[in-house]
């Protein structure tokens, strides 16, 4: 006996957190929470403490072993790797990183931050007007922060689009109108960093900012997701693409088809006003830069070794790889290849965990005055009663609408 649709749920929910739950202990065993530094054979050890204490230090107080296992030792500094392009040993733990923190910094980041949230509630605002939704720019930003908090906070319960998209409805008679607002909101922001990804390795290849044995991976990732975008959009909205490749069957055995055709029809809605298009693209870009900024300032308050434009080429990737619902939110997944891409000879593992962490926060911060909004708005409703009155109450397999 198949389970049942909760049931499925709950079986592919908890699959998720147990693939997220992975990859942070994969993560986290990377991360020293001490200072460390790595000896000449390659071993590393926890630093206790550096003799003398002021001036150049000739002698490490190091740790060996764990537990009741472990203890103290000193060892000459020049039995350890220096930092390449330093003439220092220690490499800093994530405590250290931490508590070096520098405050008035990340406040600003966190401000930059938010500015992200406006500049993309203002996108949204603009397509809405396109299919003559017309909510003042207030309501937009209202709801785009209640979106944020169920995204956010209470992922998995109630999707952050799918609330939006159902308060906004109640301004339009045409219900299907709302929906594609959100969808092609969603759409235009997956399509500006996939563009962003791709010219800042053409510029920072050719400007020869990195070497090409660095530039190899996020290359190939590049290539790839731009691949299965388009092949994506392709299969998604071109009917007549599907009916050459015989693959109509296969589009109507998806579980979601009739949300596909909801997108399909918003491609439809669009594309008739270009220039519409052209200045959401522009706010999308604005919005993505300080969004970008701000993890640059994080970077910044914790005295990352890590050049700006870096930022601006692998962030894009990371969250567009995380955008694929392997996990919650792209929990673990998003903070791996953090690891994967920022973690050079010069920033450790735990200097990028500690940087992957801030900005965690800085989203879940921001979303608190959502649920201000939650509270004091209307009760939202169960995900199946929104379902419902948006017109995309769950199908059985094989009867979705064709785009």
């Amino acid at each position: 006996m198949s389970p049942s649709a909760p049931g499925r749920k709950a079986i592919v929910t908890t699959g998720k957190v147990l693939v997220a739950a992975a990859l942070l202990a994969w993560v986290l065993s990377a991360v020293h929470w001490r200072d460390y530094a790595v000896a000449k054979d390659g071993k590393t050890y926890a630093v206790l403490s550096a003799k003398p204490a002021g001036g150049e230090p000739t002698e490490l107080e190091i740790s060996t072993g764990l537990l009741w296992w472990g203890h103290r030792r000193t060892m000459p500094v020049d039995h350890f790797q220096p930092i390449p392009g330093t003439s220092r040993v220690v490499r800093a733990g994530f405590a250290t990183t931490v508590a070096n923190l520098k405050v008035p910094l990340l406040v600003v980041a966190f401000a930059v931050n938010v500015l992200n949230m406006v500049i993309m509630a203002s996108r949204w605002w603009l397509l809405l007007r396109v299919v003559s939704i017309n909510i003042s720019p207030w309501e937009a930003l209202r709801l785009s922060f209640l979106g944020q908090y169920f995204s956010v906070i209470v992922p998995g319960t109630v999707g952050g689009d799918l609330v939006k998209a159902y308060y906004v409805s109640k301004h339009t008679a045409a219900k299907a109108a709302a929906l594609v607002s959100v969808i092609m909101d969603r759409i235009m922001g997956l399509t500006e960093l996939t563009l962003m990804a791709t010219v800042m390795l053409l510029v920072v290849y050719f400007a020869g900012l990195s070497s090409v044995e660095t530039l190899k991976l996020p290359a190939v990732i590049v290539a790839i997701v731009v691949a299965v975008l388009i092949a994506a959009f392709v299969f998604l909205f071109s009917q007549r693409f599907r009916r050459l490749l015989r693959l109509d069957r296969l589009y109507r055995r998806l579980p979601m088809a009739h949300h596909i055709a909801a997108a399909a029809g918003a491609v439809h809605l669009y594309r008739g006003n270009v220039r519409r298009l052209i200045e959401a693209m522009g706010i999308t870009l604005l919005g993505h830069v300080a969004w970008i900024g701000s993890m640059v300032l994080v970077a910044a308050s914790l005295s990352l070794a890590t050049p700006w434009y870096n930022f601006f080429l692998y962030v894009p990737l990371i969250y567009t790889i995380g955008a694929v619902p392997l996990t919650p939110g792209g929990l673990g997944l998003v903070e791996k290849f953090f690891v994967v891409f920022f973690v050079t000879p010069l920033v450790t593992a735990s200097e990028v965990v500690a940087l992957a962490l801030l900005i965690r926060v800085m989203p879940v911060f921001w979303s608190l005055p959502g649920a201000i909004v939650a509270v004091t708005g209307a009760k939202v409703p169960k995900a199946a009663e929104m379902k419902t009155e948006l017109g995309l109450a769950d199908q059985p397999a094989g009867t979705g609408q064709q785009g």
